[in-house]
């Protein structure tokens, strides 16, 4: 004990560390968190502004283009308003196209109720009565669907012309189809 008094070491050290026990050297449960710094209290403020701008943008991009088209009931039982900008759906009924001057008319059907078409865009080469469309536009004043964009369903089979036979180049628009 002589030579540890020489050394610096007192004997009340001697008797502190023979006291010691094991739960003096746990650590301590409830660790001191460090404080942000104002820099990344602004980093994480901007990232959040960020995070939920995009996820504005993405969900309002979005709620437009739910619904697919009504159909020729669904606005009748006042789904869309006047001036609305909307699809309409259904088959094209056969004998109702026709052209009056740039315009095309025709008649859309759900089966149900029908609704009388005037478009003002161009017409699809597979556009024919009796087939399935979905026309872009807006219902008029009149109680006419006003459309600038006509869509046209089909099955995808490409069937190409006979030998010697000419392509179609343009869409059937004869009265009755």
């Amino acid at each position: 004990m002589s030579q540890l008094a020489g050394d610096g070491v007192q004997p009340d050290d001697l008797a502190r560390i023979d006291s010691l026990t094991p739960e003096d050297f746990q650590p301590d449960p409830m660790p001191r968190r460090r404080r942000p710094r104002p820099a990344q209290v602004r980093i994480i403020a901007c990232l959040a502004v960020v995070v939920a701008a995009l996820g504005w943008v993405a969900v309002r991009g979005l709620t437009g283009n739910l619904v697919y088209y009504l159909t020729p009931t669904d606005i009748s039982q006042h789904k869309a308003d006047v001036g609305q900008r909307i699809r309409l759906g259904g088959y094209v009924l056969p004998g109702t196209v026709g052209r009056d001057g740039q315009l095309l008319k025709f008649t859309v059907t759900d089966g149900t109720k029908s609704m009388t078409v005037v478009d003002t865009g161009s017409v699809p080469e597979l556009f024919k009565a009796g087939q399935g469309v979905v026309v872009e536009g807006s219902l008029g004043s009149d109680g006419r669907f006003h459309s600038d964009t006509v869509l046209v369903k089909h099955n995808g089979d490409y069937a190409p012309p006979s030998p010697g036979e000419k392509p179609p180049n343009s869409a059937d628009l004869s009265q009755g189809g």
